[in-house]
């Protein structure tokens, strides 16, 4: 009995330090997308991809990456604070600025994905590409961006839909896995 007892309370124990570390890698995880705005390169001197950025954070980023366009996933927010923030940024420094309303949760429509691409086709480079967390949907658009700027595949450009960049693959956002999988990209003519 005692030594089931000491068995029992042994293997509690590494359960609770497997969750423990569990907790602190994807508390760490978070900490690092959240400390480094989730910005990240999408193609050299072409695009990058990036979480919701304040007026310092955006004019940082589009002064040392030379950025040229600005495609907001979140669509047009007037009256919020960050989109006045962004717009004024965007006209301060020259930057073409693009919205378009994406969900992290709902797949796209044909519409909706028609103005991504041609965005994506008029937008001078080098672009940055956001939502608000710079998971799911900057994931998404930037996998779509693989595919029909830089030709990739669409099994190479789906990475840009991974957990390095904060997106999990289950859940909700499982949506946008789900239709990148099943959408054909029209062929160029």
């Amino acid at each position: 009995m005692e030594n089931s007892r000491r068995w029992f309370s042994s293997k509690i124990q590494l359960a609770l330090i497997f969750l423990c570390l569990i907790l602190f890698a994807t508390g760490s995880c978070i900490f690092y997308i959240e400390e480094q705005n989730n910005f990240h390169l999408v193609t050299t001197e072409s695009a990058y991809r990036s979480a919701q950025l304040d007026r310092g954070e955006l004019q940082y980023y589009v002064s040392k990456y030379d950025i040229k366009s600005i495609i907001n996933l979140r669509g047009e927010c007037t009256g919020e604070q960050w989109y006045g923030e962004e717009k004024d940024v965007s006209r301060m420094l020259g930057v073409k600025h693009y919205d378009i309303d994406l969900s992290a949760y709902i797949k796209p429509t044909p519409d909706q994905m028609d103005r991504l691409i041609a965005i994506f086709r008029e937008a001078k480079p080098p672009v940055l590409i956001h939502c608000r967390g710079g998971a799911d949907r900057s994931g998404f658009a930037s996998a779509v961006w693989k595919v029909i700027i830089d030709k990739e595949t669409k099994s190479t450009a789906q990475k840009q839909l991974s957990i390095v960049y904060g997106h999990l693959p289950f859940g909700a956002a499982r949506v946008l896995d789900d239709f990148f999988e099943d959408w054909q990209p029209e062929p160029l003519s």
